[in-house]
């Protein structure tokens, strides 16, 4: 009996490794393929080598074809999230829009001034220098500062001083619309509007 247990299980010992054999790479591929191939060339270390590396390959794809079932679910529940996100986005933009609104300071604040045509600007208040010497104006005269702005008298007038280098100027918006400009070392100020204002 014992002899007959052994003879069954060298049998079936014998069998698996002729049906493993039977599905190896190199075994399976016609002789002309495989001497086509170069593989004729390899060692026997060689050739297992390679058997492993494809039978590695096939159960590989076997897995990536496992997961590309899945990844549809995959790829819809990433567009959720990405859009979901791109909603919170939109929705904290119109939060920060609407806060900035309210807490701007009404007329003044969101004065407008053209300083060249086509340019167009937001400011509360601008300090700079006038370029060159002061010596009054006369009429609608245009100063050019040295930030590149040019403001034009608003309403004629006449005003003469000693020359005066390059004075330090600061415009601020009157309250009902226009701006007014303070020379240092004049007295009084006078009412400006941007050079070239529609």
């Amino acid at each position: 009996m014992k002899s007959l247990f052994v003879c069954v299980l060298w049998w079936a010992v014998g069998f698996t490794a002729v049906c493993a054999a039977e599905n190896v790479f190199s075994k399976t591929m016609r002789s002309e393929d495989f001497s086509a191939a170069g593989l004729a060339k390899l060692s026997t270390d060689e050739l297992v080598k390679l058997d492993a590396l494809v039978t590695a390959f096939h159960s590989g794809a076997r897995e990536v074809a496992r997961s590309n079932a899945a990844a549809p679910e995959a790829k819809a529940a990433r567009a959720d999230a990405e859009m979901r996100a791109v909603r919170e986005a939109a929705a904290t933009h119109a939060q920060a829009v609407a806060q900035e609104k309210k807490s701007d300071a009404g007329l003044l604040a969101k004065a407008k001034v053209l300083l060249t045509p086509g340019t167009e600007i937001e400011y509360a208040t601008v300090e700079s220098r006038i370029v060159g010497d002061f010596k009054g104006w006369e009429g609608r005269a245009v100063f050019t500062l040295e930030n590149g702005q040019r403001w034009q008298i608003a309403n004629s007038g006449l005003y003469s001083t000693p020359p005066v280098p390059s004075p330090k100027v600061k415009i601020a918006p009157a309250s009902l619309g226009g701006y007014w400009m303070t020379i240092e070392g004049v007295s009084t100020r006078v009412r400006v509007v941007p050079f070239g204002a529609k």
